[in-house]
């Protein structure tokens, strides 16, 4: 009796070791199959604007970006937005889009959504009422110009990136979503560069030859292209 108690104790101690990990690993094949479907519903919406207006979307100017990401909101069915949409897509005149914001509704607050090594990250504040909570539960933020975040469960945690949050671009060329915008010697993108004002927050250049080792060692956000392009 006394060897079958061990055992089961043996047993228990490497369960209780292992379970977490398995559970991560279950909720993160589930938050990447969330991730691909959010890429693929936004990457429709985008086609229809587009298709519909004959053109790309410019985003170029942030003053101006609320027409475009409301036209996209309600080609999602957004449940909620920190844009006062209904006001921007009937009278929109541009550069007052400050008038249109509600400024109660928003992404994250600030330290309290992290990167994949546990640093507290921030958004400027001008995007933050960019959010737009969607009926399946996401939440889409539309930062910096050509740039959207990410989270496939919303307030649910972890609230992490490279984990249940992911970014990608819009392409200056067709508004269609991919994840670089710039290049020098190589296509990289800096993720939330437009808050890196601040010594809590550190932005990330994802560089197209060597996302996969920032998905796997690094900030998280090279898990994004990862997930899509592999």
């Amino acid at each position: 009796m006394a060897e079958v108690l061990i055992t089961l104790g043996i047993i228990g101690i490497v369960a209780a070791m292992t379970l977490p990990t398995v559970i991560n690993n279950a909720q993160d094949r589930q938050f990447r199959a969330m991730f691909k479907k959010q890429f693929s519903v936004i990457s429709q919406a985008l086609q229809m604007i587009v298709l519909e207006d004959g053109n790309v979307m410019d985003f170029d100017d942030w003053h101006d970006m609320v027409i475009h990401v409301c036209r996209i909101g309600e080609k999602l069915n957004a449940a909620k937005s920190g844009l006062r949409c209904d006001e921007v897509l009937s009278n929109y005149t541009s550069g007052t889009n400050y008038a249109r914001i509600d400024k109660n509704f928003q992404w994250h607050g600030d330290g309290k959504w992290y990167d994949k090594q546990g640093t507290p990250l921030i958004l400027n504040n001008a995007y933050t009422p960019m959010t737009f909570y969607l009926p399946d539960g996401a939440w889409i933020n539309f930062s910096c110009y050509r740039q959207i975040l990410v989270d496939v469960n919303g307030a649910k945690k972890p609230n992490t990136v490279g984990r249940d949050i992911f970014y990608f671009v819009f392409s200056r060329q067709n508004s269609m979503p991919g994840f670089w915008e710039n290049k020098s010697d190589r296509l990289y993108t800096t993720v939330n560069a437009c808050s890196n004002f601040d010594s809590s927050h550190n932005s990330t250049a994802i560089y197209e030859d060597s996302y996969q080792d920032d998905c796997e060692n690094g900030s998280g956000w090279g898990c994004s292209p990862l997930y899509i392009l592999q």
